[in-house]
């Protein structure tokens, strides 16, 4: 008789608690309160992720996937729940439940950009449409939600930082990529990474205020959400389109000397 082998935290087993842990964290970040299951409608202001019960992931599980998902095939596998959320946080963030449904996977519309009759208008529709993809997707919260909270925990804040470099890696690639295509160069200081941190901190702010301010957000809309209009903008600046050498401030105290040149 063949042995059964050992559970680990990465099996199929292990699959069923971490996809459930997703879908509860998904349902506690949506805007309505009728998508999160009954104890969860409860819940107000939690502390980091304490509200994920053990036992709501393994009923969830359990229903899905029968004695396959028990409170024991749980325990095989993590001794304790803040290994487990750690865990389920790293899945959830990846999107390892629903990969197909990962908005990293937009870096793939980067190189028709440079295809474009209207690269501006292809990076507007890019924003925009990853916007759109974060703002939909729950999840897009959870950092914003334990982010301030990741010193505290060491091991995780590594893990997220290792995830981060590994899903930005294809984006610096296309910026990079992009650059070469349009023969152009950025100002002196900056690179393709300090660019992509840059607009990633751009969206990470903008994903924040378009829920807490969506109004206001909606509100100055034009052609373009206002995040839109903003990359295009930074990216005009950061760009050294004459190939003059300088700085973005250099270039910004020049323009203004020009203009106080000609007007004086």
């Amino acid at each position: 008789m063949t042995p059964r082998p050992a559970p680990t935290t990465d099996d199929e087993s292990a699959g069923y608690f971490l996809d459930a842990a997703a879908e509860l964290i998904d349902a506690m970040f949506s805007t309505s309160l009728n998508e999160r299951p009954r104890r969860l409608r409860r819940v107000h202001f939690p502390a980091a992720l304490e509200w994920l019960r053990v036992e709501d992931v393994v009923e969830m599980a359990r229903a899905r996937h029968g004695e396959g998902a028990s409170q024991k095939a749980f325990r095989n596998r993590w001794a304790d729940k803040n290994s487990f959320v750690k865990a389920a946080i790293i899945h959830t963030m990846l999107y390892r439940d629903s990969p197909a449904a990962n908005p990293a996977l937009q870096v793939e519309h980067l190189a028709g950009v440079a295809a474009a009759a209207s690269p501006s208008e292809a990076i507007t529709g890019l924003c925009d449409g990853l916007l759109d993809l974060l703002q939909a997707r729950p999840r897009s919260y959870l950092l914003h939600h334990i982010g301030a909270l990741l010193d505290q925990y060491p091991e995780l804040k590594a893990a997220v930082l290792t995830d981060i470099g590994l899903t930005r890696q294809p984006w610096y690639e296309g910026y990079a990529g992009l650059m070469q295509a349009f023969g152009l160069s950025l100002r002196q200081g900056w690179t393709v990474e300090r660019l992509g941190l840059a607009l990633q901190a751009m969206l990470d702010g903008f994903l924040l205020r378009s829920r807490l301010q969506y109004d206001e957000m909606e509100q100055f809309r034009q052609d373009a959400s206002l995040f839109a209009e903003t990359v295009v903008a930074f990216i005009l600046g950061v760009v050294d389109a004459d190939g003059t050498g300088e700085s973005v401030a250099q270039a910004f105290d020049a323009a203004a000397a020009n203009h106080q040149r000609d007007h004086s």
